[in-house]
């Protein structure tokens, strides 16, 4: 089975500040490497060239997008243009849905805690989803890490920067991972085909860097594998409360209206709570219990008027009237006192 090679490839970027646990690429390779870092094989390009989603969406980038490489690859690798702008496109097809994924939980964490400061959005998610938001936050909080996953600039850069972090790799593994899932935030229509062949080409220029080894691959699967799950997880998340944030927005006028306490998992201490719509069963159980009173009203009432004994001419109390008025009401009785004459 035949391979297609790109050409040459130098890095152009480095590493996060504080974030990678391996030195920047720059830092240790000081000549351009022999070979492009990643390689298709030609069953590959032949699925992706009949994909319709995939070939809408080069058509959409050819529109749009830079083309040119950059002075630094431009001498070299002109006549190789193509094939660094195939896997440039393949970058695109896979981290652009994360990304977009990312921004909608966004929304759908402010509307539902409210929060005016952006590291108080985890609170909205619990779980594994909290931790792939928080990952995914620290990352693309990052202009350049964002410019890498919308592939702008020189194509050759943008391959090139895929090996450039060890947080880089582990996104572009989990987004393999997810090229089978689908993102309810994306319109309808042709769909992508599934990248996860493009593994293979990951973990074979994973093996061949200098700065990573062949190790490294088998390495970052556990945490390619948790930031999966964890971004599974955000999907549902996100879809739960953009339903209760849309119910909440249309209440119900004949459902009565409570305002709950604000939960640490909606939101932050202090964060105002979200007016929750009560159900039927709460509906019902309320109109019981209001007839349960009106009864127990209406019988100690019965057994008041029963155990009252029968005044005959005396003073009843008033029920707004204390019994100490009562009594002062009553006609008191009057003793007469005849003197009796001396002998």
């Amino acid at each position: 089975m035949s391979l297609w090679k790109g050409s040459k490839l130098s890095s152009s970027t480095t590493g996060q500040t504080g974030l990678d646990d391996k030195p920047p690429r720059e830092m240790t390779q000081t000549t351009m490497p022999n070979a492009s870092p990643f390689l298709l094989k030609s069953n590959d390009v032949e699925l992706l060239s009949q994909s319709d989603g995939f070939s809408i969406l080069r058509s959409h980038l050819a529109q749009h997008y830079k083309y040119e490489l950059c002075d630094k690859h431009t001498p070299a690798h002109l006549e190789d243009l193509d094939r660094w702008l195939v896997t440039r496109d393949v970058l695109h097809a896979l981290l652009v849905p994360v990304v977009e994924l990312f921004d909608k939980a966004c929304g759908v964490a402010a509307a539902a805690t409210h929060a005016t400061k952006l590291e108080d959005l985890k609170y909205a998610f619990t779980g594994q989803s909290r931790g792939a938001f928080v990952w995914l936050q620290c990352f693309l909080s990052s202009e350049k890490e964002r410019k890498w996953c919308y592939t702008q600039g020189c194509p050759a850069c943008v391959v090139d920067h895929s090996l450039d972090s060890e947080f880089s790799i582990r996104l572009l593994y989990a987004a393999c991972l997810l090229s089978d899932v689908h993102y309810p935030f994306t319109i309808e229509g042709p769909t992508l085909p599934s990248f996860m062949f493009f593994l293979d080409s990951l973990k074979r220029a994973i093996g061949e860097d200098e700065l990573f080894g062949d190790d490294f691959f088998e390495l970052m699967q556990p945490k390619a594998v948790a930031t999966r799950d964890g971004v599974e997880e955000l999907i549902h998340q996100c879809l739960e409360l953009d339903a209760l944030i849309s119910q909440a927005s249309t209440p119900d006028p004949a459902s009565p209206v409570t305002s709950l306490p604000a939960s640490p998992v909606m939101g932050p201490i202090g964060a105002p709570g979200i007016k929750v719509k009560r159900s039927k069963m709460a509906r019902k159980q309320m109109k019981l219990k209001v007839e349960e009173e009106q009864w127990m009203e209406s019988m100690l009432q019965q057994c008041w008027e029963q155990l009252q004994p029968e005044q005959a001419g005396g003073v009843m109390p008033i029920p707004t009237q204390s019994l100490d008025a009562a009594l002062k009401a009553e006609p008191r009785a009057t003793i007469a006192v005849h003197e009796v004459a001396p002998e």
